[in-house]
């Protein structure tokens, strides 16, 4: 008398799944009511103490009288700015600046040098 499964559904399964889940359902309801009957709500904690306005005018007044620190805030014109870039600190040992012709034919050594690696296919 064994019966094996079949293409249809199983409504006899499908039905003690739905009665379990309606007694869970009915039994987490009575608990909640119980809970809220029996559970008294918890005490909040005190309210913080007020400070008076005493307390606080003492503070404001100190706050005042309290010296700020100096802040520097110095602008400068455009033409400070321009002045103050290309001069070196006096004393200083910096080597001469190279001349715009000299640095420009070094620029067309190197591109020779790089055609020539190019050349060779190496780069």
């Amino acid at each position: 008398n064994v019966k094996l499964g079949g293409l249809g559904p199983d409504y006899e399964t499908i039905k003690e799944k739905v009665t379990k889940l309606k007694l869970q359902k009915e039994y987490s309801r009575q608990i909640k009511e119980y809970n809220m009957r029996t559970i008294t709500v918890a005490p909040r904690l005190p309210a913080k103490p007020q400070v008076s306005s005493v307390c606080r005018q003492k503070a404001l007044e100190y706050a005042k009288k309290i010296p700020r620190p100096k802040t520097f805030i110095m602008k400068q014109s455009e033409q400070e700015v321009k002045e103050v870039l290309p001069q070196a600190p006096a004393g200083s040992i910096l080597p001469p600046l190279p001349s715009l012709e000299s640095l420009w034919n070094r620029h067309e050594k190197e591109k020779e040098v790089v055609a020539a690696f190019k050349a060779l296919h190496i780069l």
